[in-house]
């Protein structure tokens, strides 16, 4: 999210704002680059988006400000276990 914000030019503050000022901690909280919360319910999530379309005019998605990182490591399936299926 704070990559989306710095690229669009956008404050956490004026991202607040146009949340709501109920919501400044959380904007902040996310604005952090490399300390953002590991998690996020959706209503607060729905409120970021249309705070940032606000802003911007713009039709953001979820994907706009958020990336998948996994956590598990995945290897590719061995010769035999291929055999198997």
């Amino acid at each position: 999210m704070a990559d989306f914000l710095a690229e669009h030019e956008i404050t956490a503050y004026a991202l607040g704002k146009a949340m709501g000022t109920s919501y400044m901690n959380t904007v902040y909280r996310l604005a952090r680059r490399g300390h953002e919360p590991s998690r996020i319910d959706l209503p607060t999530l729905v409120t970021v988006l249309d705070g940032l379309r606000t802003l911007t005019g713009k039709d953001v998605q979820i994907t706009d400000i958020l990336h998948y990182e996994s956590s598990v490591e995945l290897s590719p399936p061995s010769a035999e276990s291929v055999g198997r299926a």
